[in-house]
């Protein structure tokens, strides 16, 4: 009795499981990197939109939550009706420190950190001349 040069039933199986792990991984892989370029995209967005918290009167806010148009209203007149709601819908809650300590009291500089919290919360320095 001669053996024929075949792949065996269970050699197949092995392999098949072997190919399937493999995909999967992959598969997991692209999904991740799909999730981190959502999330890298939101995030940009949305510290683009932070700058427009980050005026000259910002320092009067503390402990308030502000929109984008009341913000920027007393320096840009916005007469668009859809510019101003989509401002008005960009909302963030404003937090400034105390003065924070420099080394050198010589400087004539005041540093504030502004934090500013939504769903990407971030945080600024804030540099005065004394």
């Amino acid at each position: 009795m001669r053996h024929s040069p075949a792949f065996t039933i269970i050699e197949v199986l092995v392999s098949v499981v072997l190919i399937s792990i493999v995909v999967l991984g992959i598969v997991k892989i692209q999904q991740d990197n799909s999730d981190m370029a959502i999330y890298i995209s939101d995030r940009s967005k949305h510290e683009l939109s932070n700058t427009l918290f980050l005026g000259k009167n910002i320092m009067k806010y503390h402990k308030d939550e502000k929109d984008a148009y009341t913000i920027l209203s007393d320096r840009f007149k916005v007469s668009d009706f859809k510019s101003r709601e989509i401002l008005k819908n960009i909302k963030r809650k404003i937090f400034i420190s105390e003065p924070l300590k420099l080394e050198d009291d010589a400087l004539p500089i005041e540093v504030n950190e502004i934090m500013l919290k939504d769903k990407y919360s971030s945080r600024f320095m804030h540099f005065q001349m004394k």
